[in-house]
């Protein structure tokens, strides 16, 4: 049984006043194994940050469902972590307290919930800063706390999307690397949207390549990459060509050329 199984969900948004209603998602099927790394790659408006909202919860299949460790989805759970682009930082707690937030919500004792939170602080790079406010820390920072919190509640699975869009470069990179790193210790299961070819390579053990919308999904392709997984295998010559498939694929639904 797979850990996720998106089953035929599509996601058509109603009508307003005279326009037509809009068809986000085809009807979608895709199977996720458990420890699997999923990033799902399209050009933008297919339909991708959607789809992972159904997942999360958030937002409501016109039709199919969505199954999780053969459960339906029918909500938002802490068995699901979410990860935005924006940190979604409580800016009133401190460091500790934010990475502690889902805990504390589920009825854990202040002590666990501290001692998690500490532990998780310190798995993200963020030992020293715990009592720290949101406000007092980098883009980066706030956003390692946003992954922290999310895996403090011990999801079954961390979706994310586009987390680390609105950081520079060499942040973002540094991101990567402990991300990356995380999963390949913690074996979680992980389903991340991302615009990005490098970073949806980089990270995954599968590429899901969305069309133009309404999206459906036009390639599952397989990264072929030893673990661990340095920064520098970028620069590889299977990296490079796969970057090359990738990028064709867009291009085409870009530009509308099949």
């Amino acid at each position: 049984m797979s850990k996720l199984a998106i089953e035929g969900v599509g996601k058509l948004f109603p009508a307003r006043a005279a326009a037509e209603p809009t068809r986000a998602l085809t009807p979608t099927t895709l199977a996720i194994a458990d420890n699997d790394f999923i990033t799902i790659l399209g050009p933008s408006g297919c339909g991708k940050s959607t789809l992972l909202r159904i997942v999360a919860g958030l937002e409501t299949a016109t039709e199919g469902r969505v199954l999780l460790d053969g459960a339906p989805v029918t909500g938002p759970g802490a068995d699901r972590g979410m990860v935005f682009q924006s940190y979604t930082l409580f800016p009133w707690l401190t460091i500790i307290e934010n990475i502690a937030f889902g805990l504390r919500e589920r009825g854990v004792s202040e002590r666990e919930r501290l001692d998690i939170a500490r532990d998780w602080a310190g798995r993200v790079g963020l030992g020293g800063f715990e009592n720290h406010y949101p406000k007092q820390l980098s883009g980066g920072m706030q956003q390692r706390t946003a992954i922290a919190r999310a895996l403090a509640n011990d999801p079954k699975i961390l979706l994310l999307d586009e987390p680390f869009g609105a950081l520079d470069n060499q942040t973002r990179s540094l991101m990567q690397e402990m991300l990356l790193g995380i999963w390949e210790r913690e074996q979680k299961t992980v389903l991340f949207v991302t615009h990005d070819v490098e970073e949806a390579i980089y990270m995954a053990s599968r590429v899901v390549v969305m069309s133009a919308r309404p999206g459906r999904i036009k390639a599952d392709i397989a990264v072929d990459l030893p673990h661990p997984r340095p920064y520098t295998i970028k620069t590889s010559a299977a990296f490079v060509a796969l970057k090359e498939r990738l990028v064709e694929e867009i291009r085409v639904e870009v530009l509308g050329t099949h």
